[in-house]
């Protein structure tokens, strides 16, 4: 299995009355690490920066912040195996758990992080939740915003004539503004209404003609306004956006998902450690490579 991890790039927002992020990391940076930790979200996890380096610290030369957040989880978890052994607990004390990293890099420059992807660990949403909460429970105190992959919006503009759009919507989770913006979703809406509909999924193909341009590009605009912005995205309303158009008469049909993906790079080469974890200075080392990777994109959003 190849050493990779996964990174996506967001941009920071900081709600007008907040002190810089960069100032908050370095008051956490103060705290001893028991004093880090902070419970988040409904589901009740535990959550602590274990390790922070900033510019010009600790043999760091570079202008970013490195951060390692862990969570801890004393449920069930994972033992250890071989080949030609069963497989077997972890000897742990009363007071101890499992815990799971994510790296994050922080551009106090251009106002970027990039976030290890890490299933197990904290993700984007939590981390966020943490910075919010670290001192009161000031929600939208600072906002991670995913950085969005463009190109499908780019391909449907070159597009002359639609062919067919495909889409998947989970009804409850429209809203009445959402419902209202558009009379076709609007009618649709109200059939799976009656008929006790949870999910509803609609092809309207053209056959051998073009489908009307004015109505399509209404329905396009009202489906766009479904693509969740913000982390929330397996909540999305929207499952399924797919169209397929041509650039001419003569064109190829191009089928375009629409639902925009986060820019995500994979960065292979990180090292494992004796305990068979990646380590620290690896991870971080990768962050970097994914920052220097992206610097078109964070310099010119």
């Amino acid at each position: 299995m190849a050493n990779q991890m996964k990174v996506h790039l967001f941009r920071v927002r900081t709600a007008q009355d907040a002190e810089p992020l960069q100032d908050l990391l370095g008051r956490i940076q103060a705290d001893s690490i028991e004093d880090r930790l902070r419970t988040i979200g409904i589901q009740k996890q535990e959550i602590r920066i274990e390790s922070i380096r900033a510019p010009g610290q600790d043999g760091n030369n570079t202008p970013y912040w490195f951060l390692d957040f862990t969570k801890l989880r004393f449920d069930h978890g994972p033992g250890k195996v071989s080949r030609d052994e069963p497989i077997e607990g972890f000897e742990l004390n009363d007071d101890e758990g499992f815990g799971e990293e994510s790296a994050v890099l922080f551009d106090p420059t251009t106002g970027h992080a990039l976030i290890q992807y890490n299933h197990n660990g904290p993700r984007s949403g939590t981390i966020e939740e943490y910075l919010c909460f670290y001192d009161n429970a000031v929600v939208g105190k600072y906002s991670l915003l995913p950085v969005l992959d463009d190109t499908a919006n780019v391909r449907l503009a070159q597009k002359d004539i639609i062919k067919k759009i495909q889409f998947k919507v989970a009804a409850p989770r429209i809203t009445d503004a959402q419902r209202n913006g558009n009379v076709p979703l609007g009618r649709v809406l109200d059939l799976a209404d009656n008929l006790d509909g949870e999910t509803i999924e609609v092809t309207v193909s053209a056959g051998r003609g073009n489908l009307t341009a004015n109505v399509v590009q209404g329905l396009i605009g009202t489906l766009r306004n479904l693509i969740p912005v913000g982390h929330g995205a397996d909540d999305s309303a929207l499952k399924t956006f797919k169209v397929s158009g041509k650039a001419g008469v003569q064109g190829d049909t191009d089928e375009i998902n629409m639902l925009l993906a986060k820019e995500e790079v994979t960065i292979d080469g990180l090292q494992s450690g004796a305990d068979r974890r990646y380590t620290q200075a690896s991870r971080w080392t990768g962050l970097q490579r994914a920052r220097n990777g992206w610097n078109g994109k964070i310099q010119n959003p």
